[in-house]
């Protein structure tokens, strides 16, 4: 099993997300335009990092009938990833 490359910027999105998830009002999941402010990156880079981590089953996008990403939030193994990556901070 190759080891998959986690981006500096993937890496980011993991903890955010995974500190939402801890956040006392239940892991409300946070939306792609707060996410894109809190990382104050290009929003295109975002979208791209938020792909790659989607099809590695990481995160969940849940989209608008448009199309468009509406909420983000942790799968099970993208829960366990981002708890390994913040063991190594």
């Amino acid at each position: 099993m190759t080891t998959q490359r986690v981006s500096r910027l993937q890496k980011h999105i993991l903890r955010l997300l995974l500190t939402e998830h801890h956040r006392p009002h239940g892991g409300t999941a946070t939306g792609h335009l707060e996410l894109v402010k809190a990382l104050a990156g290009d929003k295109s880079n975002i979208s791209h990092s938020l792909c790659i981590l989607e099809t590695r089953g990481w995160i969940v996008i849940s989209r608008t009938r448009g199309g468009r990403a509406e909420s983000l939030a942790l799968t099970p193994a993208g829960l366990k990833k981002a708890a390994e990556l913040w063991m190594k901070l």
